[in-house]
């Protein structure tokens, strides 16, 4: 027969359980809310990241159309986003490394990428301008450069055995139809050491597709 004593020693029991329960449910339920809060801000990190990225490659293109090229419009630049990992891809096999080549900026250069069979790519990277990135007024005088060193190499092939032109996307037929060149952009930095003083520099990579090349 139960008694009374017994009776509360074992509700004693059950609520000591109820509270060890209760505290380790209180306990997972923390990490879980912190796993998520970790998980919810990296997103966050990431999208306006992304978002920052896109609004500087857009600012890029208007002043890259509309102040690079005066009155007389010969070429109408795309950003492509699809381009980026290109971008990336250029500046991790030659600049990205401590070991690395001095980074060649205001230049157009031909590359190729590994692992990326018959297709060429030609790269430019311009350090970013100290003013707001998100502006096109702050691209002007780099979209001219750019623009510049770009114009005399676009056509609809390279040459035969060669990706020496920057490809034409333009599939117009119509008589003074404007060229159409697509690009990608990857935002970087690169500190480099010199004795006791390191300097960061933040540039962009714009990265082009070659024309195919003459059969």
């Amino acid at each position: 027969m139960i008694t009374q004593a017994d009776s509360r020693k074992w509700m004693a029991r059950l609520y000591n359980s109820f509270l060890f329960m209760e505290a380790k449910i209180m306990k997972m339920a923390k990490k879980l809310l912190a796993l998520v809060l970790t998980g919810v801000m990296a997103v966050s990190m990431l999208t306006g990241c992304a978002l920052t990225d896109a609004a500087k490659a857009k600012a890029m293109e208007k002043a890259l159309n509309d102040h690079a090229q005066g009155n007389a419009q010969t070429i109408k630049y795309d950003y492509k986003s699809s381009l980026n990992s290109k971008a990336d891809k250029i500046w991790e096999e030659n600049f990205k490394a401590d070991d690395k080549k001095d980074v060649t900026t205001d230049t157009v250069t031909a590359v190729s990428l590994k692992g990326v069979a018959n297709k060429g790519y030609f790269y430019y990277i311009v350090e970013q301008p100290k003013n707001d990135v998100k502006t096109y007024g702050a691209w002007v005088t780099a979209a001219n450069d750019l623009h510049t060193e770009v114009a005399a190499k676009v056509a609809k092939e390279s040459s035969k055995g060669s990706f020496d032109k920057i490809m034409d996307h333009n599939t117009s037929t119509a008589a003074g139809a404007k060229k159409k060149v697509e690009f990608g952009v990857s935002y970087v930095s690169k500190t480099v050491k010199n004795g006791q003083d390191t300097k960061t520099t933040k540039y962009a990579v714009i990265v082009f597709e070659a024309a195919p090349q003459k059969a």
